[in-house]
């Protein structure tokens, strides 16, 4: 969904402005609060639950963070329905390194990084889209499919792990290192462009551990992916790779998801062991009632829709569809069914798979998603 555009001739800037340049010396509640009410104002349809000023003094640089407020259900919601929404409400975080008067950043500077990354990761679709891409694109080479009795334990980890990759997807901080020009027709409209590339161009002179071409926007999935498939022999390598990142990183609301995800990780059993969880819902139910026709009937239409489509969000609509409906039949198969529906509903899977393997093999989706998500432990030194 494309973002709503903020008419600058009706919003006045000023307050943000101001509040963000005098913020290395007046971090208290009161400015905060300012700056929260600031975006409530500017973006109706989420609401900013928190404004965060992190004194970081001897960790890396990390600019800005933004993280949606997002749980475990929502996030494999997100997986399934054809059309996302943008996220209701966020958390903001400034690290006081973007506040050293040795960058030289002003007030328009700060509200254009300020304007990005809210708009981009909160108040448009595309930051999540990438993620939930990489992940049906991930299922469609690897032959997998989400497993409908997730524990909860796993749901949070994926919830973190979206989290994660959807502010990497979306920063304008991930991008820094690399040398191209940013563009952003949000912040151009809003009227702060050139403040914006100004804002780039003095990070990228002033802070130099940005390394460039490296992306490990989906490092967090790679490894609750790899959790997953191989509980018993990651868990533990996993809790000890998250405590380490919590020293590590600066940013004390990165430190809040890691330490979460290490306590999900440290009190769950194996995942197929805590019991069902129907995340489907209304939508399993659904399918059932449709009966073995309803499905062959989806199958036919995905096979006429393989062969017209036109462009990139064609093909991930359809290899979405396929890993829906692969979870619900490879549940379905484990219940008590005559033996004569149950090849019906084998030969059903062996179309979708190879629906889903035909458009995974589109060059459009190769060339944009092969290789996002290797599911190798990352391991910190």
């Amino acid at each position: 969904m494309a973002m709503e555009r903020i008419d600058k001739m009706h919003t006045d800037f000023r307050i943000l402005e101001v509040t963000l340049e005098k913020l290395d010396d007046d971090h208290s509640a009161t400015a905060l609060e300012k700056i929260k009410k600031c975006l409530n104002d500017l973006f109706v349809k989420s609401k900013c639950k928190g404004v965060i000023y992190t004194r970081n003094t001897d960790k890396l640089f990390f600019g800005m963070r933004v993280y949606v407020d997002l749980d475990g259900n929502k996030a494999v919601e997100m997986l399934g329905n054809d059309h996302l929404e943008i996220f209701p409400s966020y958390f903001v975080e400034i690290d006081s390194k973007l506040l050293d008067p040795m960058l030289y950043l002003e007030g328009k500077e700060l509200t254009a990084l300020l304007l990005h990354e809210v708009g981009h990761i909160v108040y448009d679709t595309t930051a999540a889209d990438e993620v939930r891409n990489a992940i049906d694109a991930y299922f469609a080479r690897s032959g997998g499919y989400i497993n409908i009795k997730s524990s909860r334990g796993l749901k949070e980890l994926l919830a973190y792990a979206m989290k994660e990759s959807v502010m990497k997807a979306g920063t304008i901080f991930a991008k820094i290192g690399n040398t191209e020009m940013i563009a952003d027709t949000f912040v151009t409209s809003c009227g702060y462009g050139p403040e914006l590339e100004s804002a780039v161009r003095k990070i990228r002179t002033g802070v130099n551990y940005f390394k460039k071409d490296i992306d490990n926007r989906f490092l967090a999935l790679s490894w609750v992916l790899r959790v997953a498939l191989e509980f018993d022999l990651f868990r533990m390598p996993a809790i000890k790779t998250l405590n380490k990142a919590v020293k590590l990183t600066g940013s004390n609301l990165e430190k809040k998801e890691l330490t979460y995800a290490a306590k999900v990780l440290s009190q769950m059993e194996d995942p197929m062991n805590e019991g069902f969880v129907d995340w489907i819902g209304k939508r399993a139910l659904d399918w059932k009632r449709k009966g073995i026709r309803g499905v062959k009937a989806d199958v036919y239409e995905l096979q006429l829709r393989i062969r017209t489509a036109e462009d990139i969000d064609d093909l991930m609509s359809i290899i979405r569809t396929c890993n829906t409906h692969i979870a619900l039949i490879q549940d379905y198969l484990t219940e008590d069914i005559p033996d004569i529906e149950r090849e019906e509903l084998n030969g059903v899977l062996q179309d979708l798979y190879s629906i889903r393997q035909e458009a995974s093999k589109n060059k459009q989706v190769k060339s944009r998603y092969s290789g996002y998500i290797q599911v190798v432990y990352p391991t910190i030194d």
